[in-house]
């Protein structure tokens, strides 16, 4: 798996808000899929409220959350 940092907005009631969340994901696509899933899981945000401005790749030096680190392939 591979780190990758998604950036985009959401709406959450009857603003538009900013988000860029780090997850881990073989390919962008699963993680731009991994990004809408929990919104919906967490924050009940049905997938076309949210929008993803882009997807960019972080090496494993850079990620702050030690979850994603780990299931990246480095140390937590």
């Amino acid at each position: 798996m591979k780190a990758f940092l998604v950036r985009g907005t959401f709406r959450m009631a009857r603003d538009w808000t900013k988000f860029a969340k780090d997850v881990a994901a073989d390919d962008e696509k699963a993680a731009v899929e991994r990004v809408m899933s929990d919104f919906g899981s967490k924050h009940g945000v049905r997938r076309m409220y949210v929008k993803v401005k882009d997807v960019t790749a972080v090496p494993l030096e850079q990620i702050k959350d030690p979850v994603v680190r780990f299931k990246a392939g480095g140390e937590p």
